[in-house]
C-alpha cells in the first residue's frame, strides 16, 4: 500500500493506492487521519521544519516561482492568488490554534468528496466509509473564507536580476474552469502547443525536423531559448492558460511576443496536422488515466 498527501489550490488531498484486499485497511487509516488527528506540538515542528526546506528548493526552481508570482499578480487577496506553501513568516508562525481552526471550518461531511476507483464495489465503499468517517460533523457553523469567484485582473510585472544571464517570461491569459464546455477544447489546444526542452529533446529547435508545431518553428528562430512550456490550469470556477519560456535574456522581448500573438495566430491559421496530432495525444492521455484506474 502506497499513502501519500499534497495540497492545492482548491483541495488538501489524502490517498492510498493497494490491492484490492487492502482495500478495507486503506479506508481505515484515512479515515483515522480525518478523523482522529491530534495534531501534535512536536509533529507540527517537526513538520515546519519539512515544509520550510521545501519552500527552500521550490525558491530554487524559476518556473515554479514564476507561477507564483502570476497567481499572485492576476488573483491577489483571493485564495487562489496565495502560494500553496505559503510563505517563510507564515510558516514560521502557524501554531495548533491555527491548524485546528482550519480543520474545523472545513473538514466536515458536506466538504468532502470520497473516491473510489479500479476493482472495488460501491456498496462495500460506502459501507467501509460509514463505519471509518461516522465521527465527521456533517456541516460547520464555522464561516468559510475566500469562497468567491476570483476576478481576474490583468497585470504585468518585472523582476530584475542582475546575476542571471537568461530570462524568465511568462504569459498568461483568463481560461475556462474544468466545468465549462470549452475545457476539452482547452486540453486540446495546450497539446498542441507542447512544451519543448532543450536538455530533454536533444538538439535545437532551429532544425526542422524537430519542429512539431508553429510555435517551436517561431522559436527555432531565437537560438538561445531552451524551454517552452504551454500550461493550462483550470480550477472549479476559473483558469489560466499560457506559455513559459526560459532564454537568454537577449530574446526576452521575442519570447514574450511569441508568448502574446501565438494563441491568437492559432486561432485562425491552425495545422490540420497539429489538431490530429494533439487529439491522438490527448486520448492516449485519457486512455492511460483510465486503464490505471482499472488495475487498481
Amino acid at each position: 500500500m502506497q499513502l501519500n498527501a499534497y495540497t492545492s489550490r482548491e483541495h488538501t488531498v489524502v490517498h492510498a493506492d493497494c490491492f484490492k484486499k487492502d482495500t478495507a485497511k486503506a479506508v481505515e487509516i484515512i479515515g483515522d487521519m480525518i478523523t482522529n488527528s491530534r495534531f501534535d506540538r512536536q509533529a507540527i515542528e517537526v513538520e515546519r521544519e519539512t515544509i520550510t526546506q521545501e519552500l527552500e528548493e521550490t525558491n530554487k526552481d524559476y518556473f515554479e516561482t514564476l507561477m507564483e508570482n502570476v497567481y499572485f499578480n492576476i488573483y491577489r487577496e483571493h485564495m487562489m492568488g496565495q502560494p500553496i506553501l505559503g510563505d517563510l513568516d507564515n510558516i514560521k508562525s502557524i501554531t495548533q490554534e491555527h491548524i485546528l481552526d482550519y480543520y474545523h471550518r472545513n473538514y466536515y461531511g458536506k466538504n468532502m468528496v470520497i473516491v473510489a476507483t479500479g476493482n472495488v464495489k460501491h456498496d462495500e465503499i460506502v459501507d467501509m466509509v460509514e463505519q471509518r468517517f461516522g465521527k465527521v460533523a456533517q456541516a460547520s457553523n464555522l464561516e468559510r473564507r475566500n469562497t468567491e469567484r476570483p476576478i481576474y485582473i490583468p497585470a504585468l510585472q518585472f523582476v530584475r536580476d542582475d546575476e542571471m544571464v537568461n530570462s524568465n517570461v511568462g504569459i498568461f491569459f483568463d481560461a475556462p474552469s474544468w466545468h465549462d464546455q470549452d475545457y476539452y477544447g482547452f486540453l486540446l489546444f495546450q497539446r498542441i502547443f507542447g512544451s519543448w526542452r532543450l536538455d530533454e529533446h536533444g538538439g535545437h529547435l532551429n532544425d526542422p525536423i524537430k519542429q512539431y508545431n508553429q510555435m517551436q518553428a517561431a522559436l527555432g528562430e531565437l537560438v538561445d531559448v531552451t524551454r517552452q512550456d504551454c500550461v493550462y490550469s483550470p480550477y472549479s470556477d476559473c483558469g489560466i492558460f499560457g506559455n513559459y519560456f526560459f532564454g537568454n535574456e537577449v530574446f526576452t522581448r521575442q519570447m514574450a511576443y511569441c508568448g502574446l500573438t501565438m494563441p491568437g495566430f492559432y486561432s485562425n491559421h491552425h495545422h490540420e496536422v497539429e489538431v490530429v496530432r494533439a487529439r491522438a495525444k490527448l486520448y492516449n492521455e485519457l486512455l492511460q488515466i483510465q486503464s490505471t484506474n482499472d488495475v487498481m
